[in-house]
Order: structure tokens, then C-alpha cells, then sequence
């Protein structure tokens, strides 16, 4: 794997100690914020709650698979950043949002049909 080891202080920095006003999705394990680096590109970075079960292995699997799988229709894991509070997952940044955020927004219903067919038939 070739990822870049995030400094925990620099990115608590740069996100207000990860401020509710950079967060950009959430789920049952996790949230989701957009940083952006010193190098100016913008990532995502997904901090999973350390009071969820799974926490540690959940952490060590995105690691070992999500990171060693490339593919056109995937995110990319870019890095990472240990620490005693939280360890924090960096990924592409989707200008645009998800395939989730699209397919369940009204957006959506702009597309044409045969668009929404291959989209559907393409996951």
C-alpha cells in the first residue's frame, strides 16, 4: 500500500477538532468530514466511533482491503492517522457526492431513464 501516515494535530487543525460544519455524511459506525490539506487537495475523512464494537476491526479491514483495491467506481483510500482518540481514514473526495446521496435525492429523478436503467443495473 502506498499511503501517506496523516499527522492527528494537523488535521484536528485544520478541521476545527473535526466542527460539525465540515462533516459530509454520518452512518451507524461513522462520520464522514471534508478536510483539506496542506498540499490544497480536498479528502474525506471518515472517523469511526470508537464506542462501536467492531471499532478496532473495522479499522484494520478498510485498512488491508479498501486500501489495496483500486477500481473506477470506488474511492480510493489515500491514507490514514493513529492516535489514542480516534483513528481517521482518508479517501477521495467526491466533488459531486455518492452514488448514495444521488440515488436517494431528487436528482435523481432528473436523469434521464435509460440513464437511471444503467446506473442501476451498473452497481
Amino acid at each position: 500500500m502506498n499511503m501517506a501516515l496523516h499527522v492527528y494535530e494537523d488535521i484536528m487543525r485544520m478541521t476545527e477538532n473535526l466542527s460539525e460544519k465540515y462533516i459530509i455524511g454520518c452512518g451507524a459506525s461513522s462520520t464522514v468530514y471534508k478536510c483539506v490539506l496542506k498540499n490544497c487537495k480536498p479528502v474525506a475523512i471518515k472517523k469511526l466511533y470508537s464506542h462501536y464494537p467492531q471499532y478496532l476491526k473495522e479499522f484494520e479491514t478498510e485498512l488491508e482491503t479498501v486500501g489495496s483495491i483500486k477500481h473506477r467506481n470506488l474511492v480510493s483510500l489515500q491514507g490514514y492517522s493513529l492516535s489514542p482518540y480516534g483513528n481517521l481514514l482518508f479517501y477521495d473526495y467526491m466533488e459531486n457526492g455518492s452514488l448514495w446521496d444521488l440515488l436517494h435525492e431528487m436528482r435523481f429523478m432528473q436523469i434521464r431513464p435509460c440513464c437511471r436503467k444503467d446506473i442501476w443495473e451498473g452497481i
